[in-house]
C-alpha cells in the first residue's frame, strides 16, 4: 500500500517536478555505482564508487543534495525550509544542480590527473559518473522549466482584471456640493453650505427654497 501511494504521488507531480525527481534519484543512485576505474588485465589498480576513495565527500554531498530535493517535492516542512533560504524551489534546484556539476568536474580533474592512479594509460570513467552527469543535467533542466512556469503564471496573474469593478466614490467637498445641487434640482431637499448645519425636516420645500434665495442675495450684496 505504501509503495503504491509513493508511485501515485510521483505520477501526480507536474512534468518539471518529475524531471527534478528523476534527476535527483539518478544522482543518489550514482554514488553506489563505480565512478572511476583503472584496473588492467592483471587485475591491478583501483575502482572507486561515489562514496568511496579519496573523494568520498563528493558522494556524501550528492546524497545530501539529492535527498533534500526529493523531500522538498513531497514533504511540506522541508519545502518550507528550502523556500526560506532560497525563496524559490526552482532556485534551489538550479543551484544544487550547478554545484553538483562543479563537484563532478572537480572529481574528474583528480581522477584523470596524470599523477593519480596505478595504471595511467587504462583510466576510464565508470557508469556511476555518467549516471551522475545525467542526473545533474535533469536537475538543472527541471529547475529551469519550473522557474519559467512560475514566471509565466505570475505574469498571467498580474494581467488578470477583477470580475467585478467597484465604482470609486469621490468624497471631495467640490464633488459633494455638485451632487447635492443635482439632487436639489430633482426635488430633494439638501442644505448646501460650508458649515454643514443640520436641516430641519419639519420645514416645507418652499421655506427651504426661500431661505436659500435670501442667503444667495446676501452673498451677492
Amino acid at each position: 500500500m505504501a509503495r503504491r501511494n509513493i508511485i501515485d504521488r510521483i505520477k501526480d507531480l507536474p512534468s518539471d517536478q518529475k524531471i527534478v525527481f528523476w534527476g535527483a534519484a539518478a544522482m543518489a543512485l550514482s554514488v553506489v555505482l563505480p565512478w572511476y576505474s583503472d584496473i588492467d588485465a592483471f587485475k591491478t589498480g583501483d575502482t572507486y564508487f561515489g562514496i568511496t576513495g579519496p573523494l568520498y565527500l563528493i558522494g556524501i554531498l550528492f546524497l545530501a543534495l539529492s535527498g533534500t530535493a526529493i523531500l522538498s517535492l513531497f514533504h511540506y516542512t522541508v519545502r518550507e525550509k528550502v523556500e526560506m533560504i532560497f525563496s524559490k524551489l526552482a532556485t534551489f534546484y538550479m543551484i544544487a544542480g550547478g554545484f553538483c556539476g562543479f563537484l563532478l568536474l572537480l572529481a574528474n580533474s583528480v581522477y584523470f590527473h596524470p599523477r593519480f592512479g596505478v595504471n595511467i594509460a587504462i583510466k576510464e570513467a565508470g557508469i556511476g559518473m555518467w549516471v551522475a552527469l545525467i542526473g545533474v543535467g535533469m536537475m538543472l533542466y527541471g529547475g529551469y522549466t519550473l522557474r519559467k512556469r512560475r514566471e509565466r503564471y505570475s505574469d498571467m496573474e498580474s494581467r488578470l482584471e477583477p470580475l467585478i469593478k467597484m465604482q470609486e466614490q469621490d468624497y471631495s467637498p467640490i464633488v459633494r456640493e455638485h451632487r447635492e445641487v443635482a439632487k436639489e434640482n430633482r426635488g430633494e431637499v439638501y442644505q448646501v453650505n460650508d458649515t454643514a448645519q443640520p436641516v430641519d425636516r419639519m420645514k416645507t420645500i418652499e421655506d427651504v427654497s426661500a431661505e436659500q434665495m435670501v442667503r444667495r442675495q446676501d452673498t451677492l450684496l
